[in-house]
């Protein structure tokens, strides 16, 4: 027995060894695999941080050659902005990037290399690793389009100005940190592509901004873009349904808890129609309008409440068989028309502006945004495409309306188009909302604005 014992005792530390043995054979991989993972991290960290410094710093650049000065002063612009944007980035082993100015003076570009130095990935050997490279290409370049030459330039800004752009994430707010960057953004972008020689070549931007609905005219003067629109009348009358008592908060990115506790009906007079619109939508096939088809019968837009009441319940132009406020005992019950014809939550400076080359007027929209609202992602896109659409030309004013798709095309001379359209959208967070309906499934949202895009493009 005890020489038993004794061998069990041996065998138990035998295999202690080889267990030992294999983790010191083991650690090896180990070790490189959480080498790769945290300096993989550093290095896309890095890399992410350094592009994007210099894109930054190459818009700076020639926005300062656009305002004719030297390719010197561009320069020393583009290389303080860099330094900016790469203050807080993780520190380099190497970075010799550098900016330069052709020979005509019109474009910024970025050059040089940039390298991380690994920790973990010594242990394999690898001692430092490549952010960017001289000789791989691609740098960022800005160029300076010319009014002389080239092609016409038209520009769709979407602009989310919903609560969550606010620092409360509600609102509203006219001023955050997420607003204060989007302004400062569009007011650089309407700086540098608006020129200020329009006479050979034009150069325009509209503005989008969005939230629960988007906005079309000011307050009480609607009424005749939301009969092109919408088709529905300036004013309406009729028996209406009307909340007397209420309680709760309408909230912004929420639904809120607001609920109504007693309704009367009674006879409205003259109510003005509100100038906000919602999206394309018709119930039956569940279909929603992808398309930058011109409004019209099947392709309206919706009005402030999701509905076309009292006309239609949707797009179409299918009647209504009850809520038409006709008679007392079938009052209605929209929300497209009030007593002074007011947006209820959509401020008046945040009306959407089509194509336009002044300055002047595109700033002061910006500047004033006000962000408060849910996030009608796929309205806002659609709108952005509205605005390009040579097929919306009889909504906009004669300045604003949009080339021809044809302008699109290759011309013979020069090679490039006699136009170029962009669409930019700006948007901080997840879509949430269509007709003006709140916390809605974010993923049909998100594809119904997908399929926008896709048709856009």
């Amino acid at each position: 027995m005890p020489m038993t014992v004794c061998n069990l005792k041996r065998f138990w530390r035998d295999d202690s060894a080889a267990a030992m043995i294999f983790f010191g054979i083991a650690i090896v991989p180990l070790v490189g695999a959480i080498g790769v993972a945290v300096d993989m991290a550093r290095w896309s960290n890095a890399t992410s941080q350094t592009k994007q410094a210099a894109d930054a710093a190459v818009l700076a650049g020639v926005s300062v050659l656009r305002s004719g000065e030297t390719a010197a002063d561009a320069i020393a612009v583009a290389e303080r902005v860099y330094a900016s944007n790469t203050a807080n980035r993780i520190p380099l082993k190497n970075d010799t990037m550098a900016f330069t100015v052709n020979d005509q003076g019109t474009s910024v570009t970025a050059v040089g290399d940039a390298v991380l130095d690994a920790t973990a990935l010594k242990v394999l050997g690898i001692n430092e690793l490549q952010v960017v490279a001289a000789s791989n290409g691609g740098y960022s370049t800005a160029e300076l389009i010319a009014s002389g030459g080239g092609a016409n330039l038209e520009i769709s800004v979407m602009m989310d100005v919903t609560g969550s752009m606010c620092d409360d994430g509600q609102g509203p707010c006219t001023s955050s940190a997420k607003l204060d960057a989007l302004k400062t953004a569009t007011n650089e972008l309407v700086d540098i592509a608006v020129w200020d020689d329009q006479s050979q070549r034009t150069s325009r931007v509209a503005l989008v901004p969005f939230s629960t609905r988007v906005r079309v005219a000011p307050n009480g003067s609607g009424a005749a873009i939301m009969k092109q629109l919408t088709n529905l009348d300036p004013t309406w009358s009729g028996w209406y349904r009307r909340c007397t008592q209420g309680a709760g908060s309408g909230g912004s990115e929420s639904g809120g808890s607001w609920q109504c506790h007693n309704y009367e009906t009674e006879f409205l007079s003259d109510r003005r129609v509100m100038p906000c619109v919602t999206d394309r939508y018709i119930d039956h096939g569940n279909s929603y309008g992808t398309t930058d088809d011109a409004p019209g019968p099947g392709a309206w837009l919706n009005a402030h409440d999701g509905t076309r009441r009292t006309i239609s319940a949707d797009s179409s132009d299918t009647p209504l068989n009850n809520g038409t406020g006709a008679t007392q005992s079938d009052p209605a019950h929209h929300w497209n028309y009030s007593s002074n014809g007011a947006c209820a939550d959509i401020a008046e400076v945040n009306q959407v502006v089509p194509l336009s080359a002044d300055r002047s007027l595109l700033s002061a929209r910006i500047n004033g945004l006000e962000a408060y609202g849910s996030t009608a992602g796929a309205l806002g896109t659609a709108f952005s495409w509205y605005m390009l659409s040579p097929k919306w030309k009889d909504i906009w004013p004669l300045d604003s309306e949009p080339s021809s798709y044809d302008d699109l095309e290759p011309t013979s001379g020069q090679g490039g188009p006699a136009v170029r359209k962009v669409a930019i959208l700006m948007t901080d967070g997840v879509y949430t909302t269509y007709r003006s309906w709140k916390d809605q499934n974010q993923q049909k949202v998100s594809i119904f604005a997908e399929d926008v895009c896709t048709n856009l493009k």
